[in-house]
Formats: structure tokens, C-alpha cells, sequence
């Protein structure tokens, strides 16, 4: 059977509507909203195979900026990779996957990806090795800090948009930052996970569970101490873990990361620098 190949129609009504009902299907979620409420930009492209105007096969390039120590890097990363149950066995996922590597391997620092368990080997057909990343978390002893930050409703729209113009305007707080609002957009749209702190003029994007912190990433037009954010959030946080790399890791235990179907897989030199670095993707960076 003959399928046509399509990339870049987010504005393709059709082609979209479809997208979005296989994404449903394999991964019980879509990109409906992200679109509607315009995030939905230039950065995600999915490179698609069509049969009588349905996508049945996808992998999405997900075009991603870093700033690693200073030096800008420019990746991609591959998200999205699916195929229609009535359509498997054929190599379409494989097709699609050449047809991105062949086009990017030549034109950015490194082609990375997370892929589950059960597909490990046949990402290194490819040529990608998996590789290490890094976490770092630390205790706190008791003490009386008070709580000082404030949980951000993102539904309202003028909430919203102050925290959208922090993040189109925030410099770097870690090490390994990712520059794709689009991304941080699609995590926290709707979530509850947007703090501000007053004090330091900073969004906080956090998870907390009892006497845990999880801090995923600070958006601020500064360099913003990262001890007092921790201590902001009060006296009951005896555990911190961080979604990103930080600048000052004194005081933190480093341990490497494992999530489970979660893998990171890297396909270029440049890459290496995550293992040897001690890095981590920030959380808000997978696609």
C-alpha cells in the first residue's frame, strides 16, 4: 500500500483533527487546546504518514534550544512516535524516523530522545546509545520558615499572561536551560503547579507532597537564590528534589536519575556532555 508523507500541517484542519484522535488512541491525550490557545508554534513539527487523509504513523521533532554552561546548543529532540494499530509491521515508524535523522543529523549539536522499556532496541538500530543523567536532591532539618509563596491560578486569563511574559523574559537559574516556551506552555497550561514569590519576583514551578519539594523550574529576569525559594515554600519541607541542574550543587547528593520507560537516548557527540556533565533535561523540557 502506497502512503503520502506530510510534515508541518498544524494549520490543516483535517490532517490535525486526525493527528490529535491517533495521539488520543496510543497515548490518551491530545493537542487540542495547546493549538487552540496558540502555543502550538514552529518548534513542533510531526512528520506523518497519510492513508485517504488519516494519519496512521508519526515522529514529532521537537526543534530545542539549550544554553549548557554558557554555550548555546541546538538540538532535537523526537517525541511522538506512534502507529495505528491496523497499520503495524509495515516499517512505517522506522521510515519516519530515517527520513528525521537524515534530515537533522547534519544541521544541529545532537538528536536525543526518551523512549519506554520495551522499545530499546529498536532505537539503536538507529545508531542512538542510551545515556546517564543526573538529579539532584538534599534533606532540610527543622526549622521555622514561613510560608511565602503565593499558588498561581493559571485559568485566569491576566495570571496567565503575567506568567507568560516571565517566562518569554526569563534568563538562565541552572546549568542545562531550555529555551521552548511552547513546551513549558504545555506542562503547566491548567496546572496547578505555578507559584509566585513576591519577594524574589519569581515564578515557581513545583510540586509539593507533604514534606516534599519538588522544585521543576524557576522562570525570573534574574538570578534567583535558589535556597530562599526553597525555604519560601515553609518550615514542613524536609526533602527537596530538583527538576533541573543547578549552579550550586554544595549541600545536594547527585544520584542517577531513573524513571521507569523513560530512557534517554542520544545520537551525537555533543550529547555526551549530559553523562559527563552530571546533567538532567529539565522535567519541563520532555516532550
Amino acid at each position: 500500500m502506497n502512503y503520502t508523507f506530510v510534515n508541518d500541517y498544524k494549520n490543516n484542519n483535517k490532517l490535525r483533527k486526525s493527528f490529535n484522535e491517533l495521539t488520543e488512541k496510543i497515548f490518551d491525550f491530545n493537542f487540542v487546546s495547546w493549538y487552540e490557545n496558540g502555543f502550538w508554534k514552529d518548534k513542533y513539527i510531526p512528520y506523518s504518514l497519510i492513508d485517504n487523509e488519516k494519519v496512521v504513523a508519526n515522529v514529532s521533532v521537537n526543534i530545542m534550544d539549550f544554553i549548557m554552561d554558557g554555550v548555546l546548543k541546538h538540538y532535537i529532540q523526537i517525541g511522538t512516535v506512534m502507529t495505528d494499530k491496523d497499520y503495524r509491521g509495515q516499517g512505517l515508524s522506522r521510515y519516519l524516523m530515517n527520513k528525521v535523522i537524515d534530515e537533522y543529523k547534519d544541521k544541529v549539536d545532537g538528536i536525543y530522545l526518551f523512549g519506554g522499556d520495551d522499545v530499546i532496541n529498536f532505537y539503536l538500530k538507529f545508531g542512538f546509545t542510551i545515556s546517564k543523567e543526573y538529579q539532584y536532591k538534599k534533606m532540610i532539618y527543622p526549622n521555622q520558615n514561613i510560608k511565602k509563596v503565593r499558588k498561581i491560578d493559571t485559568y485566569k486569563k491576566k495570571n496567565w499572561r503575567l506568567f507568560y511574559n516571565a517566562i518569554k523574559n526569563s534568563v538562565c537559574n541552572d546549568r542545562f536551560h531550555m529555551d521552548n516556551i511552547g513546551l513549558v506552555s504545555f506542562w503547566t497550561m491548567g496546572s496547578d503547579l505555578v507559584y509566585y514569590l513576591a519577594e524574589e519576583d519569581a515564578y515557581i514551578i513545583a510540586e509539593v507532597k507533604k514534606d516534599s519539594l519538588n522544585i521543576l523550574q524557576i522562570f525570573a529576569d534574574h538570578k534567583v537564590n535558589l535556597e530562599t525559594v526553597i525555604n519560601s515554600f515553609g518550615h514542613q519541607i524536609r526533602k527537596v528534589k530538583l527538576g533541573f541542574t543547578p549552579y550550586d550543587a554544595s549541600g545536594y547528593n547527585i544520584e542517577e536519575l531513573y524513571q521507569e520507560d523513560c530512557t534517554l537516548f542520544i545520537l551525537g557527540e555533543d550529547l555526551k556532555h549530559i553523562e559527563n556533565k552530571k546533567l538532567m533535561f529539565p522535567t519541563l523540557s520532555h516532550a
